[in-house]
């Protein structure tokens, strides 16, 4: 019997793929061209753009021509959305459409700062913008192992507060701050271990289930901290201290972005290793994923499905539950009403940016918190020329630009948020 080997297999090919490519490229050779207007019709010939070493070297300061660099910047996301457009190779799509997102804000960044009187600081700025990610990168992080489980987890924001509230407060109780670290974990655990009974005994809706939890969460700890009103020294701030490597904090750029820092730093920047590495080269993460996308299958393989998403997400507030402590302890603040202001949800938009993959994440926490510190830095100046809320408005919009799948396609887990009964298929 002859063997047609013509005919390719439609779910090994992508058909979307060119079209994808070229709505891409065509976006980003208009935001290039965007920029060249604005390089040699909008910014005055003479200006520049200085950026400083504040923390290490603060007598050098290097002054550069506005015009040219945001026509550099142009140039390049410009040629990037060219190259798409006439045909780039797959395996180089992610890498160019990535140098021309960065080309686009760098022009921007140079536009921003060429005012009289403002200064790109580097060090403070890349510095506050890897403190500023934090938030983002632990509920992130939790929403990951939740819903590479099959449970979506919409109650990060609520999980924020209660780990914010119960984090100071222990912390007052005991006068120790670790214990309150440690009391904003627990409080975490609690609140998404209601979400994991409700979501696999009794099956509820996963996206009500988190919604109520919010609520539920901002009534308790608003009530709580009007109580704590009536008593004296059950909500002061409490201060972590920095942590300096020595030597290592005194070079360049790098020394106080990276050996300069609170301890909240270290224990993200370890999280993320060790989630990828459970997740992708331990059998726990080959089962987790499994639960995920197909949890039929690990049924038959003997895996318990319910009880994996359900101790899965619990052990995921733990994170988020630390990342509430982040409001209070490590800003050295005192617990006040809905502080989280909805980062728990922006959290699910640096997951889904990052693609469900903890590394993804960590690249699109640090867009966040970049964009975060540079619109305050621009408000702090005063007079800036594009308003920090425009830059920091930014990562929203690529939110909205990989849902669409214009840079690659964002495909959450086949049965995130889908119950499971043993023996379905």
């Amino acid at each position: 019997m002859a063997v047609d080997t013509m005919t390719a297999s439609p779910a090994l090919v992508d058909e979307t793929a060119p079209v994808r490519y070229a709505k891409a490229g065509g976006v980003l050779a208009a935001l290039g061209l965007l920029l060249l207007v604005i390089a040699f019709a909008v910014i005055g010939g003479g200006d520049t753009t200085t950026i400083s070493f504040d923390r290490t070297l603060t007598d050098v300061e290097w002054p550069l021509p506005t015009t040219a660099c945001v026509a550099v910047f142009g140039a390049i996301a410009v040629a990037a959305g060219a190259w798409m457009l006439i045909g780039l190779p797959k395996r180089r799509f992610k890498l160019v459409s990535g140098i021309a997102v960065a080309a686009f804000v760098l022009g921007l960044l140079f536009w921003a700062y060429s005012q009289p009187g403002t200064v790109f600081r580097a060090e403070s700025i890349l510095a506050g913008a890897l403190f500023l990610s934090l938030p983002y990168l632990f509920g992130a992080l939790s929403g990951v192992i939740c819903e590479r489980s099959g449970v979506i987890n919409i109650g990060i924001e609520g999980q924020f507060l209660m780990g914010a509230f119960t984090g100071v407060l222990v912390a007052n109780i005991t006068g120790n701050v670790y214990a309150g670290m440690a009391g904003a974990m627990i409080a975490g655990l609690l609140s998404t271990m209601l979400l994991a009974l409700l979501a696999t005994k009794y099956q509820v809706n996963q996206v009500v289930v988190g919604v109520i939890l919010n609520l539920l969460a901002l009534g308790f700890t608003s009530f709580m901290y009007d109580q704590l009103k009536k008593s004296e020294g059950l909500n002061s701030a409490f201060t972590v201290p920095t942590l300096s490597w020595g030597p290592l904090a005194d070079i360049p750029v790098i020394g106080p972005v990276l050996f300069q820092q609170k301890i909240f730093v270290y224990i993200g920047l370890a999280l993320v290793f060790v989630v990828w590495f459970l997740l992708y080269r331990t059998r726990w993460g080959l089962r987790t994923r499994a639960v995920g996308e197909h949890p039929a299958a690990a049924d038959s393989m003997g895996v318990n499905v319910n009880r994996l998403r359900y101790w899965n997400v619990t052990l995921a507030g733990l994170i988020s539950g630390f990342g509430g402590a982040w409001f209070t302890i490590a800003n050295s603040l005192a617990f006040s009403k809905n502080m989280t202001a909805g980062l728990g949800f922006v959290a699910l938009a640096v997951m889904i940016v990052g693609r469900w993959n903890p590394l993804g994440v960590l690249a699109g926490a640090l867009i966040f918190g970049f964009t975060t510190q540079v619109a305050r830095d621009l408000d702090a100046a005063g007079g800036a020329l594009v308003p920090g809320e425009f830059l920091q408005m930014l990562p929203y919009a690529v939110t909205l630009v990989v849902v669409a799948g214009l840079i690659g396609k964002a495909k959450a887990p086949a049965a995130d948020g889908v119950p499971y009964n043993p023996g379905d298929k």
